[in-house]
């Protein structure tokens, strides 16, 4: 079983942290999976005990994952929908658990499982309850794999058979993405759906369908998922900066839009900015 062995050749990891590494997947599958996770537990925390056990508020993304978890020489599985609300889960590195993730990059959980996206939006389950061929595979793949390597291989092959069965992302979603990522979600509605060429009525259908939320709602992840990444890469002190930059009208737009998303206004997340997490390989 690969939890025997975390260690991982350097050429695939993207990312890690005292607890966690971040691994690239197949070139093939990066339009529909920005990366695996591995997380495993702190030994120093371990001996803390759950007085170390902190919150940690996950910002919406409106893009799904899976997550198989090693506790008690057991392995269980869940899979997320699109979220667009945020979600509070324990920092529990002190626990003597082991997690995998899978993170989909916006509409690519809509591809590996063939699901009207809109269906799994903000839903938490079983991977079973989605696929029960998709749950059995990768369960063969924990329980097999004797370390990460063969575990990211094994993974890789999965995924890369799904998608040459199913049919691949729709064009115009596979071109707004494109848009919205180039301009990090700063337009509008309507200059989205005139640069591919549609509707904005379809352009929303098609995004409830592919991705799980309307455009609309997507556009505005999009702009406060790039705001948090600038506050931490560049240690932004004004929201009024940032607010500009995001081509908001005024600062007030940009904080009642942040506060919706977050549940915190900007100058909160800005004090305690270890309280949240977002994807920054995503946006």
């Amino acid at each position: 079983m690969f939890f025997d062995d975390i260690s991982i050749k350097e050429h695939l990891k993207i990312g890690e942290n005292p607890n966690q590494i971040y691994i690239a997947p197949h070139p093939l599958l990066r339009k529909y999976i920005a990366h695996y996770t591995i997380s495993f537990p702190d030994k120093d925390e371990i001996k803390k005990g759950s007085e170390c056990i902190t919150d940690l508020t996950l910002i919406p993304d409106s893009s799904g994952c899976i997550i198989y978890t090693y506790e008690n020489n057991k392995i269980s599985s869940s899979i997320w929908g699109a979220t667009t609300k945020t979600v509070i889960v324990k920092k529990d590195f002190d626990l003597p658990k082991i997690r995998f993730f899978v993170e989909f990059m916006p509409g690519g959980l809509g591809v590996i499982s063939g699901i009207k996206q809109s269906e799994l939006c903000d839903i938490q389950t079983e991977v079973g309850q989605v696929s029960k061929v998709l749950e059995a595979a990768l369960y063969r793949a924990m329980e097999v794999s004797n370390n990460v390597d063969d575990l990211i291989y094994m993974v890789d092959t999965i995924f890369l058979r799904i998608i040459e069965k199913n049919k691949s992302q729709h064009e115009v979603i596979t071109s707004a993405l494109d848009i919205i990522k180039f301009t990090n979600g700063i337009l509008t509605v309507k200059q989205l759906s005139s640069e591919n060429y549609v509707s904005e009525r379809h352009l929303n259908r098609l995004f409830n369908e592919y991705i799980g939320v309307s455009t609309k709602t997507f556009l505005r992840l999009a702009r406060i998922n790039y705001s948090m990444n600038l506050f931490k890469k560049y240690d932004y002190k004004s929201c009024l900066n940032i607010s500009q930059v995001l081509g908001y009208f005024d600062q007030s737009h940009f904080t009642h839009d942040f506060k919706h998303i977050c549940g915190v206004s900007p100058d909160a997340f800005l004090k305690n900015m270890s309280d949240f997490y977002n994807e920054s390989f995503k946006y």
